[in-house]
């Protein structure tokens, strides 16, 4: 079996240019991370990076990170049920996280590109990929922010020739409290999910997570 590294390799050219561009500008002045946990799963990511001060105010991250997602769940082929089922997902990844200069009244946003690996022994899954991840934060009173979020990794982003799916896919939403510009806490439901080559749909895991949020 190949390396997990061997196996990146490919999708790794293609985000390559972003994240040598994000470390040479980065003085890495700022450890980011993010926790979360609940009954049915489980996400981390730990990060540097660099933040700045905007002209209008913002202050942006740019930031490399170090990411391990683990569920435990019922897994559905289309309406069938699979039984519990583990998977994993390791990523690499690069972006920016940051609020506008008032995060109370006019949130903010997180934009990366990340490379993957998902694996599931039980069901023998195994697909490494480049995506893309996306929130917004969206304030309701003083504090108190709403959040929504995709990734996506699609087939033409995929470094396996005979690709397991067309297209893995996560999506969030709930709330968090911000307390200042840098540390949040959270509870969100989460979907993972994806369409496999001949079209059918499987749900991987779905659940609440409690977490926080911070940068240094």
């Amino acid at each position: 079996m190949k390396s997990f590294f061997t196996r990146l390799a490919t999708p790794f050219l293609m985000s390559s240019a972003l994240t040598l561009s994000v470390a040479a500008q980065a003085e890495y002045n700022t450890l980011f991370m993010d926790l979360a946990a609940g009954e049915e799963m489980s996400h981390y990511r730990l990060g540097i990076g660099d933040t700045q001060k905007g002209i209008e105010g913002d202050r942006v991250t740019s930031m490399l990170y170090l990411g391990y997602f683990q569920s435990d769940d019922m897994a559905k082929l289309e309406k069938t049920n699979l039984d519990t089922q583990e998977f994993e997902i390791i990523t690499i990844g690069a972006g920016g996280f940051g609020y506008l200069a008032n995060p109370t009244e006019h949130g903010g946003a997180e934009f990366d590109f990340e490379v993957s690996q998902t694996k599931s022994d039980e069901l023998d899954y195994e697909r490494t990929a480049a995506g893309m991840r996306a929130q917004l934060f969206l304030p309701v009173i003083s504090g108190l922010q709403a959040n929504v979020g995709v990734n996506l990794r699609p087939f033409f982003l995929s470094g396996d020739w005979d690709d397991t799916a067309k297209l893995e896919y996560e999506y969030q939403a709930g709330l968090e409290m911000a307390f200042n510009w840098d540390i949040a806490v959270y509870a969100h439901y989460r979907f993972l999910g994806a369409y496999l080559k001949n079209d059918d749909k499987l749900s991987m895991a779905e659940g609440v997570m409690l977490g926080l949020r911070a940068r240094f």
